[in-house]
Protein backbone atom coordinates (compact mmCIF):
# COMPACT_ATOMS: atom_id res chain seq x y z
CA UNK A 1 0.00 0.00 0.00
CA UNK A 2 1.43 3.59 -1.33
CA UNK A 3 1.26 6.85 1.14
CA UNK A 4 -1.63 9.17 0.36
CA UNK A 5 -0.40 11.59 -2.06
CA UNK A 6 -1.93 15.86 -2.07
CA UNK A 7 -4.36 15.39 -4.93
CA UNK A 8 -4.66 19.39 -5.50
CA UNK A 9 -0.88 19.80 -5.45
CA UNK A 10 -0.35 19.63 -9.01
CA UNK A 11 -2.71 22.08 -9.31
CA UNK A 12 -1.58 24.56 -6.68
CA UNK A 13 1.95 24.41 -7.96
CA UNK A 14 0.83 25.18 -11.52
CA UNK A 15 -1.05 28.37 -9.58
CA UNK A 16 1.94 29.30 -7.84
CA UNK A 17 3.91 29.12 -11.10
CA UNK A 18 1.78 31.02 -12.81
CA UNK A 19 0.96 33.45 -10.27
CA UNK A 20 4.72 34.37 -9.99
CA UNK A 21 4.31 34.64 -13.96
CA UNK A 22 7.17 32.47 -14.59
CA UNK A 23 7.63 29.49 -17.04
CA UNK A 24 8.78 25.98 -16.62
CA UNK A 25 12.30 26.99 -17.25
CA UNK A 26 12.73 29.75 -14.99
CA UNK A 27 10.42 28.55 -11.94
CA UNK A 28 13.34 25.55 -11.69
CA UNK A 29 15.72 28.24 -11.84
CA UNK A 30 13.88 30.39 -9.13
CA UNK A 31 13.59 26.85 -6.92
CA UNK A 32 17.18 26.28 -7.34
CA UNK A 33 17.99 29.76 -6.29
CA UNK A 34 15.63 30.14 -3.25
CA UNK A 35 17.11 26.41 -2.12
CA UNK A 36 20.42 27.31 -2.24
CA UNK A 37 19.68 30.82 -0.09
CA UNK A 38 18.43 28.42 2.25
CA UNK A 39 20.22 25.62 2.74
CA UNK A 40 23.76 26.68 1.23
CA UNK A 41 22.91 23.16 -0.97
CA UNK A 42 23.81 23.23 -4.69
CA UNK A 43 20.93 20.70 -6.36
CA UNK A 44 19.41 20.71 -9.44
CA UNK A 45 16.07 20.76 -10.63
CA UNK A 46 15.49 20.31 -14.48
CA UNK A 47 12.85 21.85 -16.13
CA UNK A 48 10.95 19.16 -16.96
CA UNK A 49 10.50 18.08 -13.74
CA UNK A 50 8.28 21.37 -13.34
CA UNK A 51 5.86 19.50 -15.40
CA UNK A 52 6.33 16.41 -13.98
CA UNK A 53 4.98 18.09 -10.40
CA UNK A 54 1.98 20.31 -12.24
CA UNK A 55 1.02 17.29 -14.00
CA UNK A 56 0.82 15.03 -10.87
CA UNK A 57 3.66 12.51 -12.97
CA UNK A 58 6.37 12.86 -10.23
CA UNK A 59 5.65 14.25 -6.99
CA UNK A 60 8.51 16.76 -5.47
CA UNK A 61 10.17 16.19 -2.40
CA UNK A 62 9.43 18.13 0.83
CA UNK A 63 12.19 20.74 0.49
CA UNK A 64 11.12 21.98 -2.91
CA UNK A 65 7.30 22.06 -1.63
CA UNK A 66 8.22 23.88 1.13
CA UNK A 67 10.63 26.80 -1.61
CA UNK A 68 7.63 26.79 -3.80
CA UNK A 69 5.63 27.90 -0.72
CA UNK A 70 8.70 30.34 0.40
CA UNK A 71 8.32 31.69 -3.03
CA UNK A 72 4.36 32.12 -3.10
CA UNK A 73 4.55 33.42 0.57
CA UNK A 74 2.20 30.82 1.59
CA UNK A 75 2.77 27.61 3.93
CA UNK A 76 3.57 24.53 2.68
CA UNK A 77 0.70 23.09 5.00
CA UNK A 78 -1.60 25.08 1.78
CA UNK A 79 0.18 23.37 -0.89
CA UNK A 80 -0.34 19.86 0.60
CA UNK A 81 -3.94 20.12 1.94
CA UNK A 82 -6.43 18.89 -0.15
CA UNK A 83 -9.03 21.07 1.97
CA UNK A 84 -7.62 23.72 0.66
CA UNK A 85 -9.59 23.72 -3.03
CA UNK A 86 -7.46 25.10 -5.59
CA UNK A 87 -9.72 28.20 -6.12
CA UNK A 88 -9.47 29.07 -2.36
CA UNK A 89 -5.82 28.55 -3.22
CA UNK A 90 -5.31 30.98 -5.73
CA UNK A 91 -7.39 33.54 -3.69
CA UNK A 92 -4.72 32.90 -1.04
CA UNK A 93 -2.54 33.50 -3.78
CA UNK A 94 -3.03 37.22 -4.23
CA UNK A 95 -4.16 38.43 -0.60
CA UNK A 96 -0.41 37.06 0.79
CA UNK A 97 1.56 38.63 -2.21
CA UNK A 98 -0.64 41.50 -1.93
CA UNK A 99 -0.33 41.96 1.70
CA UNK A 100 3.81 41.23 1.48
CA UNK A 101 3.86 44.21 -0.54
CA UNK A 102 2.15 46.34 1.81
CA UNK A 103 3.68 45.63 4.61
CA UNK A 104 7.51 46.10 2.80
CA UNK A 105 5.67 49.69 1.81
CA UNK A 106 5.09 50.48 4.37
CA UNK A 107 7.97 49.84 6.49
CA UNK A 108 9.97 52.04 4.42
CA UNK A 109 8.06 55.23 5.03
Amino acid sequence: MGRNRPQLMPAKLCLIREHLQLDHAHMAEQLVSEIESHSRKRIQIKTHWIRNFELGRHEPDLVIVNSYGRLASVTMELIVDDQVSAEAFRKRLGKELTHKRKVQHSKKG
